[in-house]
């Protein structure tokens, strides 16, 4: 099925604003800096500013909750994803979307020059690009 859109690069649609922590963080304060911003997932950068995971409410759910672990115990290391999958500001935003799909993940950091300049997330997609809420759905159907 053809969806008629306008043609978005994930640069059109990123939150600038990315809230990241280091992978020796405590999980407990990860969780604390998620709640006070408001956000689905927390970026994962070293020492130097390159990406090397991502923390999300999905981790904390299947490697935390489901596991029965103590927030106090663990850093961010130890329940982030990695390797990331990311994608570029200029990535065609029906890429993404296909991309978010297939790997199944709801938050994807966009990264320039190996750096993190921002993160799109499916909520962000769907607010301003409604037109991509069909596409999300035929996706899920297969």
């Amino acid at each position: 099925m053809d969806i008629k859109r306008k043609e978005y690069s994930v640069k059109d649609l990123m939150s600038f604003n990315v809230v990241t922590v280091d992978p020796n963080t405590s999980l407990d304060e990860a969780v604390r800096i998620m709640l006070e911003n408001n956000i689905g997932s927390v970026v994962v950068v070293n020492e130097k500013g390159v990406l090397i995971g991502i923390l999300t409410e999905k981790d904390l759910i299947t490697k935390v909750i489901k596991g029965k672990l103590d927030l106090k115990d663990l850093k961010v290391k130890d329940v982030m994803s990695a390797p990331v999958v990311y994608v570029e500001p200029d990535t065609p935003l029906y890429e993404a979307v296909a991309l978010m799909q297939s790997k199944k993940i709801g938050h994807l950091p966009v990264v320039k020059n190996g750096r993190v300049v921002g993160i799109i997330a499916t909520g962000d997609i769907i607010s301003i690009a409604p037109e991509y809420l069909e596409l999300l759905r035929i996706k899920k159907k297969r």
